[in-house]
């Protein structure tokens, strides 16, 4: 007796209603203010009643929400903390909130804790600035990793290895007139950030808007996150870079301490707390 055995390329394996679940939430990951049911379907190429099914699932566990006044849907919090919840430092947000309310009332500033995710950054929670005219970093919001100070912060003491695996394949893409174009000078951006122990953004992504961030280390001496503060270039002058750097600076080295960095004497590769 002859027996046929069949074997499906590894790209097909799997579930299909599954693969088309995943290829939604990655195309609502692209769309920060979100898509109606016929965009999805229409980018996608599903049909409407699966795309409908898909979403009623995502909605029902609390990874996409549906706005009832607009109709759009879009990836919902739960959703953006599960790269934190799987990350290695379960405490990050425990240790970090009480320290980015005190930044934020030293400078009065918007402050967000973000990490780098899927070769983008990735905010995980923010605490508001106090003035009335503030800009809002919700959770979940992307940033592009070559125009955000956090991801500059981050990205500047990774490994070597893992630094030139995330910038792999980036497409340095003009924002504004200050974004950095290229990868020689995004190099020399990441070395002024070693040198100085954090990173700007010169309204490198959004005219009119400075960043200014710095690293949170781990136990092992690992950037797990970066801390950051946000605001209009006419509140965060670029001359006042160095006084807002010193004051992110030793707030993120508040949390490292917290997450039990330098306490068995390791450091990162550049010596900074």
């Amino acid at each position: 007796m002859r027996t046929t055995v069949t074997t499906r390329r590894r790209g097909n394996a799997g579930v299909p209603i599954l693969h088309r679940s995943l290829q939604v939430l990655d195309h609502l990951r692209q769309c920060p203010r979100g898509a109606s049911l016929t965009e999805i379907s229409r980018a996608l190429d599903f049909p409407k009643n699966t795309v409908y099914r898909i979403l009623n699932t995502l909605c029902a566990h609390d990874y996409v929400r549906r706005d009832e006044a607009t109709l759009l849907y879009t990836l919902s919090r739960k959703m953006a903390t599960l790269a934190y919840d799987s990350a290695q430092d379960r405490g990050l947000l425990e240790n970090s909130l009480d320290v980015m309310r005190r930044l934020r009332d030293a400078t009065q500033e918007t402050v967000v804790i973000s990490i780098l995710d899927g070769g983008e950054g990735l905010v995980l929670e923010q605490v508001q600035s106090s003035h009335p005219f503030r800009f809002v970093c919700d959770p979940g919001t992307r940033q592009l990793i070559y125009a955000s100070a956090s991801t500059k912060a981050i990205l500047a003491f990774l490994p070597d290895h893992e630094r030139d695996a995330a910038l792999k394949g980036v497409a340095f893409k003009r924002l504004t007139a200050t974004t950095i174009t290229s990868h020689a000078k995004f190099d020399g951006a990441l070395a002024e950030v070693r040198r100085d122990g954090y990173g700007v953004d010169h309204a490198e992504a959004l005219d009119g808007v400075h960043c200014v961030a710095a690293p949170i280390f781990n136990h092992q001496g690992f950037p797990v996150a970066a801390l950051t503060i946000t605001g209009p270039a006419e509140r965060v002058p670029a001359s006042q870079f160095p006084r807002f750097g010193t004051l992110v600076v030793e707030h993120a080295a508040g949390i490292s301490k917290r997450l039990g960095y330098g306490l068995n004497g390791k450091r990162n590769g550049n010596g900074h707390a």
